[in-house]
């Protein structure tokens, strides 16, 4: 038996004569549920950004009390260091990281290997105090 003989063989079948309706309706229906509820997705996270920016106004008014990052590095200059180990490493001696250098010569050498030039940018006039290298 060839696959056209079994094609044949079998019944055609029908849709139910409201078959096209009811999809449409359900379509429709589903697509307004799908609308409602982005609209409402869309307005919780509109309220939640919201009170999140409230929040942070009213930590910022009411604990911060509106003190600039400045003010608030001078506060914690006042407390005292307990730790031991930043203590001993206070006391001892640091050694300073910045070296002049003359870079004429490096620069101006023929010799064989390639040459290197270094860029340096000086970034604060004083030197941190209590860092350890």
């Amino acid at each position: 038996m060839s696959e056209w003989d079994i094609m044949k063989t079998l019944e055609t079948v029908n849709a139910p004569p409201d078959f096209e309706q009811k999809v449409m309706a359900q379509l429709s229906l589903r697509k307004r549920i799908e609308r409602r509820r982005r609209a409402v997705l869309r307005w919780s996270m509109a309220g939640s950004f919201a009170s999140l920016a409230v929040v942070m106004v009213l930590l910022n008014v009411f604990i911060f009390q509106g003190r600039t990052p400045s003010e608030v590095a001078e506060r914690g200059k006042d407390i005292p260091v307990t730790s031991s180990l930043i203590q001993k490493a206070a006391a001892e001696q640091t050694i300073p990281i910045i070296e002049t250098l003359d870079y004429r010569t490096e620069m101006r050498s023929r010799s064989p290997e390639p040459e290197t030039i270094y860029l340096l940018e000086q970034v604060s006039d004083t030197a941190p105090r209590g860092i350890k290298y």
